[in-house]
């Protein structure tokens, strides 16, 4: 997410077309949305990569290390859920230390703070804020988070983080997402930061293994395609990154769908509907310190596709997050 201050993506490698799942994720109904009041809820079984078809149980736990306060697991989730693993079954060797189901009414402040502050990264001439009324519930099991415009240059999106209230070393996040069905000039993301953050002058060392921006999703293209990223050594002169355009059928179509990371020690694991889209070994670009999660939906013109003076600000163009999990 380097646009975040103001510089560019680099270095991006499609991977190869992939399977479509068997069970892509149900469409979203009322709304676009399907949750059933029962539980647990559906999850998505895919087809057997074979390259990559490792369960998640198969994940060395390493030092893993997280915020182990119980409150910050969402009574609402259903008990012994499990990310799916690569294979298409749930794993059952991981603890879930953090959810959230936003079933509420109102977006728990437990878990998250809303962020109110002008960003950069927009085209010439324009102007945008992330602001903290576009971020709710929806009153059926979501979050959303809306885009809005403001004056005929300024416009806002939102984000919401867990800084200084859970983050983790190692382990497996899982966010079901339905992306905005049209995406001129804006971006919905789920990512992770080091607590250090990435700033400019701070620590440079050419690697990433204290701290990175790590790049689940980004949805920067209209396509049903996404990048999934790795951006370290702040985003100033010495910034680097390492880039991936992941192929993702449906991906601006009616249904929620499930994007992933599985961090070890040695691993990053990138993954769309249970389906590895990409994959990181090389040690020194896989950070070795606590992180925490972040959901955000951003006015990007310069970078993503389209122009969000082209765009209509309706459902279609909301991000909503069914849940965010995480296991160790």
């Amino acid at each position: 997410m380097t646009r975040r201050e103001s510089v560019f993506f680099r270095a991006l490698a499609a991977p190869s077309p992939r399977s479509a799942p068997v069970e892509a994720a149900r469409p979203r109904g009322d709304v676009m949305r399907d949750r059933a009041p029962a539980r647990p809820r559906r999850r998505v079984a895919v087809a057997l990569l074979c390259a990559c078809a490792l369960s998640s149980a198969a994940i060395p736990a390493g030092a893993a290390s997280g915020s182990a306060d119980p409150s910050l697991v969402d009574p609402a989730t259903p008990s012994g859920v499990q990310p799916v693993g690569t294979d298409g079954r749930r794993a059952d060797t991981q603890a879930l230390v953090f959810s959230d189901e936003f079933d509420g009414a109102t977006v728990s402040t437990a878990r998250w703070t809303a962020r109110d502050q002008e960003r950069s990264g927009a085209a010439a001439g324009d102007r945008w804020w992330y602001k903290p009324a576009n971020v709710r519930t929806d009153n059926k099991g979501a979050l959303a988070i809306d885009v809005q415009k403001l004056a005929a240059n300024q416009f806002s999106g939102g984000r919401i983080d867990s800084q200084g209230k859970f983050d983790y070393t190692y382990g497996t996040l899982e966010a079901r997402v339905h992306t905005p069905v049209k995406t001129n000039g804006h971006l919905a993301a789920v990512w992770l930061q080091a607590d250090a953050g990435l700033t400019p002058g701070g620590a440079v060392d050419g690697t990433a293994r204290d701290g990175a921006e790590i790049d689940v999703t980004e949805t920067n293209y209209q396509a049903d395609k996404y990048s999934a990223t790795l951006h370290w050594d702040g985003y100033g002169a010495d910034h680097q990154s390492s880039g991936a355009v992941a192929n993702a059928p449906g991906l601006h179509g009616t249904w929620y769908h499930t994007f992933g990371l599985q961090w070890t020690p040695t691993q990053l694991r990138f993954l769309y509907d249970g389906a590895v889209v990409r994959t990181v070994t090389d040690p020194e670009l896989i950070s070795q310190v606590k992180e925490f999660p972040i959901l955000s939906h951003e006015v990007l013109d310069n970078w993503a596709d389209g122009s969000v003076h082209d765009e209509v600000f309706d459902w279609n163009s909301t991000m909503y997050v069914d849940y965010v999990r995480v296991w160790q």
